[in-house]
């Protein structure tokens, strides 16, 4: 998505070179040198520190929700169990 992004903010013919995600990746244009007006297209990752990072915050955050959601799953069966009890 983030490199989508990148390809569909270039200006028309000129040599251009975007980033995102802190540096990590990047989509570049340039002109092939052919003489004939042709641009050539690179797209890649500059520095995976950044990919890394956001990559281990993603996945720490995705095991504390899903921690959260089975204690207040067990909570709720509890509260049904004592109030059949009552």
């Amino acid at each position: 998505m983030t490199l989508l992004f990148l390809m569909l903010s270039t200006d028309g013919d000129k040599a251009v070179e975007r980033r995102a995600l802190f540096g990590s990746v990047f989509f570049k244009v340039a002109d092939t040198g052919a003489g004939d007006g042709t641009l050539g297209v690179t797209m890649g990752v500059a520095n995976p520190t950044a990919l890394i990072i956001l990559f281990v915050l993603h996945v720490g955050f995705l095991a504390v929700a899903r921690a959260m959601y089975r204690g207040l799953r067990q909570r709720r069966e509890q509260l049904i169990k004592e109030r059949s009890n009552a």
